[in-house]
Parts: structure tokens; C-alpha cells; sequence
């Protein structure tokens, strides 16, 4: 029996491969081709159609790495292929040369007609061109010679991720361009056949069904003509029919199945490509809704919809078109996908605030789902802000993506650490580029945790990553199993019609509470420090920018410059999609986004320069703009000796007996060694010795870094088991108010300057790294004598508890995690912070001693040294700054955090300046003070409770004016109208736990 299934079993695989695949085709013609050879950047088709065209042989070499060959194609439609019988449908077949069956990763290609309109993208599994039944052929092809970087993820180290670096070889053959003339009923027996001999795949060897099948598609190998398929397709058809037919059981799992192309904005490729990606994949949407009423397809990202705009606006009217009738349909409301761990909370918000308004503006749409399936983990403040923007619904795929524990939930309500809940989704299918094949749809149905209660889950459709969408043949698929025995049920359908059931079939939905924590990917809070630290400073100039600039409008009359700060965001945005801001894309996008990151400080400064002088006006005093350090956003001007001479804090630094060195404020005493190591650290304040006998802190450590796969990505735990002292000092000498380390690290050096703050309350470590190591990590090991069971971390308008054990599987996998601007780790009436400029990998742990717990060890990830995808990734010159402060409750981490990142700054001028707003009393905190973007001339101020407690706090503005509400995170009424404060009324607000609350105040028109 067993010889008899498999001599069967290959009787049909054969049959469907050579016979009846590609009888597909009838017939074919080879087309007459020439070239013309773009170098350097993409041109317009206009541009490109007046270029000279040389001929080109089919089976030559094209394409050196990343530049674009158009291809000019002519022929003529045969008389005899013009019968218009419903039976045969004539085609462009184009294969440009592909290395492997994997779309998005090589070679692709537009297809435009002679008019520049764009037709169809080429792709490895989308190769056909739509053409009409009669006439001449006369099409340009696009070609784009895209390296295959990814080389089937081998992970090694490549020069092509670079203009400058990849070479001059051509990477391509062109082995067909043809006019093919395909056979309908063939092409439909053949996805009967397939559709079925997929299914055979997930059924067990015993079950009737399996045996059905097989002996129906045996039947068909046995009555058609191997060399004449279409005589035979009728009664072939028939034969699968009744197989076919046969209905799913009726507790089946059904599967909303979302045609989709997840598209990164950049990764193994520039952000220029992705212009080109998104356009190809529309162009195939839009012929696949040509061809089936039924179909509908998502895509967020806004940045990826401006740029057809821009790029391509005779295929942005028809993709308006296909969004006016429901067939295409924005999602997410997010500028891009961007990275859900790293970024500041106010730039999560920006993303929605200007992607949502860019939908409603292109489109008059807006998107109440938030679809981010492939971002590298989910902090815990997010459901607030999701519901704030006025999302209903949450979709990721990635969390299945972890190394150690699985979730489990798939459909479920996910608690932030406000208490707000949104109702989730992890599509069961494990995937956001399903083909809808058997196994994928046996797997959503096997692993769908709620069946108990649920019987519905999101199936993403389509070729994604580098683009490229659905294919004619999943849909193909998905048609015969909307019903069919042995599968799930299959309905092409939405993200909202998804949640609708859902909220429907399930009353009470399972509670996550908390992060949701990728167990993989753990490098990526490491990896390509500049482009971090460009991020980390691009928000902080743009918050500083806003608000002089709303000051000087308020104070002074000066015009606010919104296109200017909406221009500085969406390069910000665009630099935190979640390949760049982690780390994980090729040089050439590292490059680019430096190269943005300098042209934001630019434009930020002067504005911020403009704003400023409006404020202080012209003259030779010498000041400083500065914030307070309980309310970062009450900015004021104020001379600028203040607070600053260190005599007047009785700061001093000096030799210890021993050699080393001795700081000492009014607050704090250190005391270093000669290797710069921190061997005593006093709170003057409580008496408290915060540094463990012989467990010195401020100790650089390198690690091996190799993990088994994903190199900018992944950092593997084994890492800890390769770790050495870097103690091979240079010098280590007094320089004017601080103690200054040099260091050599293998190839490396370090400097570091070790300093007490201004107000001689905390110690400053200021580091500048020349990192030239291969596959190390360098990490700053500061070991405390705090004995926490857990540490706090800040994130987005708050902060999460991480415990420093590692009792459970979930402790375990998370031994390296991400913060913001500061880490805290606290016994009852005494706490350490250390702060940072632009750190974000930490692991904190316990710290023991012949098996006592003694402390807590907490490490900094500085650098890393990964080869893939960039080969070079981190190595140059590197500073970092980072701050050690004695702490008695949260607020004091919070301000230092902001100290550290927002350092004061030097001006001229001639008077001192009053902050616009600022808060009395409680633990709240501005984040942002702007005017409105309706460009009504309303103040936006938003603020959030910072320490975890309920607490009351008051908003004063310093100026006149109208009535202020609470509105939502996108500036809008919400239906409450709770806490609308009246002009003459005081504006008190009571805030529960990390509770984020934006005002809109309409000024009065005199105060200007």
C-alpha cells in the first residue's frame, strides 16, 4: 500500500509540473528588445523614453548592482491570437533573470506603454503582463538590478549594500521577454489540480478525504492527453469538480483573508527603491481588482502613499479611485511602520498625527486599525496612545517570531501601563505573507488559541517584505477554499470586518498586561549607535524647536513655521521605521539617514536661533536656555552664570591618598581608582555607600557577538559566557573639574570624562569610543549595592518594572532589554538612576557574592560590531553620556533623565525670558508645547503623569487667554467634553497613573 501512495502520489506531482504547467501556454513569440542603461538614480519615464535605445539580445548580461536598465519591447499580435473567445488571453511573459523564486530581494521591473502609463510590475512569481487581443506591442520595462543582499539569508557579509562598494559586475540575465497566448481553461484546470493536490499535503495518509482527492486527480492524470491537455480539460474539470464541491464542516475555522504586501521603507535596499517597490505592487493590485470583484487589499504607511503621489501621479488617480470604492484600503494611520520600542512618545503620536492626516487629506479616510506586523516588540505605554489617536483595533504578526515562550493569546485585550485596554490581534497563521496555501491555513486553524470561543482570525495575503502583493494565483487558490472539506473556510475580507466578529464571538476577552516583548531581535537597542543617537537628538531639538517657536508666536507675533517643523518630522518618522532606527538595514540607508538626521539639526537650529531672538531680541548678555528639572518643558531664558560656578556648590575634585581621585559636592562624594573604576559612591544626603566593597563600578566589558542567524539583529545569551575587562589603561589624569580615563579595547580606545553635574548632584560620565572591533559588543558595567528585585526603565510617557531575576521562562528570555533615558533600581527611601543621552540596550541583574545577593549589576550596551547586513556597521567615533544620581522616588530619575538628554544652551540676548507654561505641583510632566495642527492658532500643551501615581497638578499659562479642553492625541474634541476649564478658570487636572492628557487653550487674540 505504502509503494502504491508513493508511486501515485509522484504520478501526479509529475503531471502537474511537466504537463499541465506548462500547457498553460499555448504558444509564445519572442519580442525584439532594446536597452538603454540608466547610472546612478532612477529617471522618469519621460526622461527615459527620449533616451537612445541600442539593441539588446535576449540572454545577455544586464544590470551592475542597484542600477536601472529600461528595456524597449515591440512586436505584433499574430492575426490568428485576436479571436476574442473567452479561451485564451495574450500576455507579456518577462523574466529579467531571476536568482532565486523569492520576490522582493533581486531583480524587478515596471512595465509602462507607450503613453507612460504604468502597467504591471515584474516580479520572480509575477511575471505576466496583461496585453490586448490584437495590434502592435510596443511597452518599456523598467528593469531595476537590485543585489540580492539577502542570498537566501545566509547572513554573510557582503560589499553590495552600497553603490561605492558593490562593484561593477553586471548580476542579470534577461532569458525571455515574450508574447505568450495563455490557455483560460487549462490555467483553471490547473489551480483546480493544485488546489487539491495542496490539500492532499495536510491531510493524514488514512483519511478518506486524502484518498478522495488522490484518486480524483489520478482519474485526470489517466483521461488527458499528456501532449494535448486542452482536449481533454472539460471533463478533467468535471472530474475535480465533485471533489471540489464538497462543503467544510461546519465548525471549520474561517479566515478573513487580507491581501496585503508588507513593504519596508527601507532594509536591504535605499528608500529610493521602496519608492519604485510600492508602485510596482500597486500597479499588480490594481490589476487583480480589475479581475476579481471580491478582492480588496491593505497598506498603511502614509510616507508610502506620498511618494506615488509625488513620483507616480497618473497611477495615484487610479489608486484614489480603487480607495473611493472600498478596494484599497488604508491602514494603520501611521506616517510609516515605524519601530514600537525606541522611539519617543511624542513621536509615536506624530506618526498618526501626520499619517492619519495625510489619509484624510489624499483620501478623506481615516484608519481605526493599527498594523504594525513585523516591528521588533510593542512597549507597554502603547494601547493609550493607540486608543488616543482613535484606534479600536491592534494587529502584529512578530511576537510569534519569539525564541523561548509563546504567547498565549492570538485574539485578546492588551492592558498598557495606564490600565487602558484595545483589542488585539496575533493572526494565528504566523505569517503577514501567507500564500494562502494548505499548510498555512491548517496551521492559523491549529495554533488559534480562543477556538474555545472564537472562530475567526486574519490570514495577511501576498508577497511583502521587498513588495510585489498578491498573486493572480492566490487568489486563485483562496476562490476554492471558501468552502471546501478538509480546510478552513476562506473569505476575502478586511481587517475591520475581522474585528467586528470578533468583538461579536468573544464577550470577554483574555487580558495581556504589560509590554509585549519580542524574545529575539534583542541587538537591535545596540546596533548602528549613530543612527540612534540622531533619533535621540532629532527629538529633542524638535521638542525644543516647537516650543520657542510657539513662545515667540504667543509672546512676539512671530509667524509659527509648520511647514518647516511638519518637514523636520517627516524625515524623523521616516528614519524610525522599524529596519532603520534598530539597525538592521545596509550601509547605504545608515548613510542616508546621518545624512537627514544633519540636515533636521540644521533646519531645527535656525529655527529654534529665529525663535529664540524674537524672544531675547538683540544684545550681548550672556545667556542660557534651560528647563527646570521637575518640568522639562518650562524652557525660560535666565543669565547664564546662574547655577553654574561650582564654588558656589562646593564642587571640588582632588587626589585620594592611595593615588586616586576624590569628587565632592554639598550631596555626593567618589572616589576612583587609577583605572578610572568607581570604588566608593556616597549619598552625602542619607549616608548611603552605594558601592559594593570590591565590586567597583564604571567598568567597560567586551563580549564575543555572534549570534546564530540575524547578525544586526539578534543577540544571543551565550554572549555573557565570552565577557573581558577592558583594563589596559593609557592615562588617567585630573583635567580642570574632572577626572579623564583613556582606555584601549583590542583595536579600540576609549576616553572617557568623569565629572560631578552643575548641581553637584549626580556624576556625569562622558564617553567618546573609536570603535574598530569585528562581532564584539562593548557594554558599561555599573554594579550598585541597591538590592532590587526589580529595576524600572523609562518608555513612552512613563516607565515599566523589569524584574532583575530570572525566576520564570519569560524573566529568563528577557536578559536584554530597552529604556529611554533612564534606568532606576531602588530600595525603600533610597534609589540610583543612571541616566543617558542616547543609550538604549540595557541588562540588569542581580549582583551576588559567594551566593548572597548583594546588589544590582546594571550594563549599558554601547556598540556593537555586526557584518550583516552592513559590513562596517558602528565602526568610527562614538560619544556617549550617561549620569549616575542618588534618587528618592521616581520624579528624581524622571528629571534626570531629562537633564541628560536636554542639556542647556548658550545664547546672546538682551532680556531673560519666562517660560509660556508651566505645571505647579504633583508628579505630571510637559512633554510638548505647540500650536495647533489645523493652524487654528491654538496651544497644544500635552502633559503626563510620570511617576506611576494619581496626582493633581495645575497649568499655568503665561499669557491671556480663551478656553481650554481636553482633546484627544490627534487635537480633536472628544465626546465628553470632560474638563473644558472656562477663561477665567484655573486649569487643574487630576491625572491617574502615567495618564497622558492633551490641552487645547484658544488665545486670546489681544495677547499678541
Amino acid at each position: 500500500m505504502h509503494e502504491h501512495r508513493l508511486t501515485t502520489d509522484g504520478r501526479i506531482e509529475r503531471f502537474l509540473r511537466d504537463v499541465l504547467g506548462p500547457q498553460r501556454i499555448a504558444e509564445r513569440i519572442p519580442l525584439a528588445v532594446t536597452a538603454s542603461v540608466v547610472d546612478g538614480e532612477p529617471i522618469p519615464f519621460a526622461e527615459a523614453v527620449a533616451r537612445p535605445f541600442a539593441p539588446f539580445a535576449v540572454g545577455s548580461e544586464w544590470g551592475r548592482a542597484w542600477d536601472t536598465v529600461w528595456f524597449r519591447v515591440t512586436g505584433e499580435v499574430p492575426a490568428e491570437w485576436s479571436g476574442a473567445d473567452g479561451r485564451h488571453e495574450v500576455e507579456l511573459e518577462v523574466d529579467l533573470g531571476y536568482s532565486s523564486r523569492l520576490p522582493g530581494f533581486q531583480a524587478e521591473g515596471i512595465v509602462y506603454d507607450a503613453s507612460g502609463r504604468m502597467l504591471k510590475g515584474l516580479e520572480p512569481l509575477n511575471r505576466f503582463v496583461p496585453l490586448p487581443h490584437a495590434g502592435a506591442v510596443d511597452l518599456l520595462i523598467e528593469a531595476a538590478a537590485n543585489p540580492n543582499i539577502a542570498d537566501d539569508f545566509s547572513f554573510r557579509a557582503t560589499p553590495l549594500g552600497h553603490r561605492d562598494t558593490a562593484g561593477d559586475a553586471l548580476l542579470y540575465v534577461l532569458r525571455r521577454v515574450d508574447l505568450v497566448r495563455r490557455d483560460v481553461r487549462v490555467t483553471e484546470l490547473w489551480h483546480d489540480a493544485t488546489a487539491l493536490w495542496d490539500l492532499v499535503g495536510q491531510l493524514p495518509d488514512e483519511q478518506p478525504r486524502r484518498r478522495r482527492i488522490v484518486e480524483a486527480l489520478a482519474r485526470v492524470v489517466d483521461l488527458v492527453d499528456p501532449d494535448d491537455v486542452a482536449a481533454d480539460v472539460d471533463r478533467a474539470r468535471e472530474v475535480l469538480a465533485v471533489e471540489l464541491g464538497r462543503p467544510a464542516h461546519a465548525s471549520a475555522h474561517r479566515v478573513h483573508a487580507v491581501g496585503h504586501a508588507h513593504i519596508d521603507s527601507a532594509w536591504l535596499w535605499p528608500t529610493r527603491e521602496t519608492v519604485r517597490k510600492f508602485a510596482r505592487t500597486l500597479s499588480n493590485v490594481l490589476d487583480l481588482i480589475d479581475r476579481d470583484p471580491d478582492f480588496r487589499f491593505v497598506a498603511s504607511s502614509a510616507q508610502q502613499y506620498a511618494w506615488v503621489q509625488q513620483h507616480y501621479p497618473e497611477l495615484f488617480e487610479r489608486l484614489r479611485t480603487a480607495v473611493d470604492s472600498g478596494r484599497i484600503i488604508p491602514v494603520g494611520g501611521m506616517w510609516v511602520e515605524s519601530d514600537a520600542t525606541m522611539i519617543g512618545g511624542e513621536s509615536m503620536i506624530r506618526q498618526f498625527l501626520l499619517g492619519s492626516r495625510f489619509f484624510r487629506e489624499a483620501f478623506g479616510v481615516e484608519s481605526d486599525i493599527v498594523w504594525l506586523p513585523d516591528s521588533f516588540g510593542f512597549s507597554a505605554a502603547l494601547p493609550q496612545i493607540f486608543l488616543g489617536v482613535g484606534a479600536t483595533g491592534f494587529v502584529t504578526q512578530k511576537i510569534s517570531w519569539n525564541d523561548t515562550n509563546r504567547m498565549p493569546h492570538h485574539t485578546f485585550s492588551w492592558e498598557g501601563i495606564d490600565g487602558s485596554r484595545i483589542l488585539t490581534h496575533f493572526p494565528p497563521v504566523d505569517s503577514y505573507m501567507s500564500d494562502l496555501g494548505a499548510a498555512d491555513l491548517a496551521k492559523a486553524e491549529r495554533q488559534y488559541a480562543e477556538k474555545a470561543v472564537g472562530s475567526s482570525s486574519i490570514v495577511p495575503f501576498g508577497w511583502g517584505d521587498g513588495g510585489g502583493g498578491p498573486t493572480r494565483e492566490m487568489i486563485a487558490l483562496g476562490r476554492r477554499k471558501g468552502d471546501l472539506e478538509g480546510s478552513p473556510r476562506v473569505e476575502f475580507s478586511t481587517p475591520a470586518a475581522f474585528f467586528d466578529e470578533a468583538r461579536q464571538e468573544i464577550a470577554r476577552p483574555p487580558v495581556w498586561s504589560g509590554e509585549l516583548y519580542l524574545e529575539l531581535h534583542r541587538g537591535v537597542f545596540t546596533s548602528q549607535a549613530e543612527t540612534k543617537q540622531g533619533n535621540r537628538r532629532s527629538e529633542a531639538l524638535l521638542h525644543e524647536a516647537e516650543l520657542w517657536a510657539a513662545t515667540a508666536a504667543v509672546r512676539s507675533g512671530a509667524p509659527y513655521p509648520h511647514e518647516e517643523l511638519d518637514a523636520a518630522w517627516r524625515i524623523v518618522l521616516l528614519q524610525q521605521f522599524h529596519d532603520i532606527l534598530p539597525g538592521t538595514s545596509i550601509s547605504w540607508v545608515h548613510e542616508e539617514a546621518e545624512e537627514r538626521y544633519a540636515q533636521v539639526r540644521r533646519s531645527l537650529e535656525s529655527l529654534i536661533d529665529a525663535s529664540v531672538a524674537a524672544l531675547a531680541g538683540e544684545g550681548d548678555r550672556e545667556l542660557r536656555a534651560i528647563s527646570s528639572p521637575c518640568d522639562p518643558a518650562a524652557f525660560a531664558i535666565v543669565e547664564s552664570d546662574l547655577g553654574t560656578r561650582s564654588d558656589a556648590l562646593g564642587r571640588a575634585v582632588g587626589r585620594a591618598d592611595d593615588g586616586g581621585f576624590v569628587l565632592e559636592s554639598d550631596t555626593l562624594r567618589v572616589v576612583i581608582d587609577r583605572g578610572g573604576r568607581i570604588v566608593s559612591f556616597v549619598d552625602l544626603t542619607s549616608g548611603r555607600e552605594l558601592i559594593v566593597a570590591g565590586e567597583p563600578a564604571n567598568r567597560f566589558q567586551l563580549f564575543r557577538d555572534r549570534p546564530a542567524q540575524w547578525d544586526a539583529w539578534d543577540l544571543d545569551e551565550n554572549y555573557r559566557r565570552t565577557g573581558r575587562e577592558v583594563d589596559d589603561v593609557v592615562s588617567c589624569e585630573i583635567e580642570g573639574e574632572a577626572v579623564v580615563l583613556l582606555l584601549t579595547a583590542g583595536a579600540s580606545t576609549i576616553e572617557q570624562r568623569i565629572s560631578l553635574s552643575p548641581d553637584g548632584a549626580a556624576l556625569d560620565l562622558d564617553v567618546h569610543v573609536d570603535w574598530r572591533e569585528d562581532r564584539m559588543i562593548l557594554k558599561l558595567a555599573l554594579p550598585v549595592g541597591i538590592l532590587a528585585d526589580r529595576a524600572s526603565s523609562e518608555t513612552q510617557f512613563g516607565h515599566v518594572h523589569r524584574p532583575t531575576h530570572a525566576n520564570t521562562s519569560w524573566d529568563a528570555a528577557r536578559f536584554e532589554t530597552v529604556a529611554h533615558r533612564w534606568v532606576q533600581v531602588e530600595e525603600p527611601g533610597q534609589g540610583l538612576v543612571v541616566a543617558n543621552a542616547s543609550a538604549y540596550g540595557w541588562d540588569i541583574q542581580r549582583l551576588d557574592r559567594d551566593g548572597r545577593g548583594v546588589g544590582t549589576l546594571l550594563r549599558a550596551s554601547l556598540l556593537r560590531a555586526a557584518t550583516f547586513p552592513d559590513p562596517d556597521a558602528d565602526r568610527g567615533e562614538h560619544d556617549f553620556a550617561l549620569s549616575l544620581r542618588p534618587t528618592r522616588s521616581i520624579s528624581d530619575a524622571v528629571a534626570e533623565g531629562y537633564r541628560r538628554s536636554r542639556p542647556p544652551r548658550a545664547l546672546r540676548g538682551a532680556t531673560p525670558v519666562a517660560p509660556l507654561v508651566r505645571l505647579e505641583g504633583g508628579s505630571a510632566v510637559i512633554e510638548t508645547v505647540k500650536l495647533a495642527d489645523d493652524r487654528s492658532g491654538d496651544l497644544i500643551v500635552r502633559i503626563y503623569e510620570a511617576s506611576g501615581a494619581s496626582t493633581t497638578t495645575a497649568v499655568v499659562v503665561d499669557a491671556r487667554r480663551g478656553e481650554a479642553q481636553c482633546v484627544d492625541l490627534l487635537e480633536r474634541e472628544r465626546g465628553d467634553r470632560r474638563d473644558a476649564f472656562a477663561p477665567d478658570e484655573e486649569i487643574v487636572l487630576l491625572l491617574r497613573p502615567f495618564e497622558i492628557v492633551t490641552l487645547r487653550i484658544r488665545l486670546d487674540a489681544s495677547a499678541v
